[in-house]
């Protein structure tokens, strides 16, 4: 299914990925791979899965709800601080774990590999046939689902802006503006700092357009900009649609401020809201 584009106004539009999936499903993008992984999963005798959470993203609830829907259980990992209190979106998403029936076990916050090496030992110490799930969920499904959203119907946008966090989201764009013979230059806003290099250059091998230093000749230009969030800042600018403010929101700020200094017209991309 194709989500919409929606005129916001001149020459701005938006791309609703976060209609990807209608209620009661999580309303993020990146649920279009969690669905085929978790088959391809359960198909290998996996039956338990586990996601080590962050305090702000949908991830978790994500795959609480797919492993549900598949009679899978899951088992949700949930970074505790030292004054034992729920920090930013920690709240609602303990709420959306136990809807749907996760375990939810708590891990001392470090730094979040680490916490990822230790909640994947407590899930094999613990259950038989589990599998501890990638942080961010980067899923090549995803990519080749995002990609089959990019037709030639994008041919009329000049530009198109999304934000950067994982990365996946913008490989499946690229893939699929490579597919699609179109040379429409991405910017994207990253959510917390990071190289920015070494961040193109994942983004592009992840996308299949770079492998071994080397760029692959006549891809789709993407830009790159870290405007100065923290992975944790909350951006409570207005929208006009549903736009998660710990992502999407920080790249719509942006947009809105200098979508006139772009190509137009311009293509926000939302991913989740």
């Amino acid at each position: 299914m194709l989500t919409p584009i929606e005129h916001i106004h001149g020459k701005l539009f938006a791309k609703r990925e976060d209609l990807a999936f209608p209620p009661p499903n999580p309303p993020f993008a990146k649920i279009r791979g969690l669905y085929p992984r978790l088959v391809e999963l359960q198909q290998k005798g996996v039956t338990t899965v586990g996601y080590m959470e962050t305090t702000i993203s949908m991830a978790g609830w994500g795959v609480s709800f797919v492993a549900k829907k598949l009679g899978m259980r899951a088992v949700i990992y949930k970074p505790v601080y030292v004054d034992k209190k729920h920090r930013h979106n920690q709240d609602f998403q303990v709420k959306m774990w136990e809807k749907n029936g996760a375990v939810i076990k708590s891990i001392q916050a470090t730094r979040l590999q680490i916490n990822w090496f230790q909640a994947r030992i407590d899930l094999h110490a613990n259950y038989q046939n589990a599998y501890m799930l990638e942080q961010g969920l980067p899923f090549d499904y995803t990519i080749i689902e995002v990609a089959k959203q990019v037709t030639s119907k994008l041919k009329r946008f000049k530009s198109i802006v999304l934000c950067i966090g994982s990365g996946v989201m913008a490989a499946g764009i690229l893939k699929g503006l490579q597919e699609q013979g179109l040379d429409i230059p991405l910017h994207g806003i990253l959510v917390a700092p990071k190289n920015v290099q070494k961040m193109k250059e994942k983004i592009y091998k992840m996308a299949g357009l770079h492998a071994d230093g080397l760029f692959a000749t006549g891809i789709p230009q993407l830009t790159i900009l870290d405007t100065g969030y923290a992975y944790t800042d909350k951006e409570d600018s207005d929208c006009p649609f549903p736009c998660n403010p710990y992502y999407d929101r920080k790249a719509w700020k942006w947009c809105v401020n200098n979508w006139n200094a772009l190509e137009i017209p311009v293509l926000f991309w939302n991913i989740g809201a």
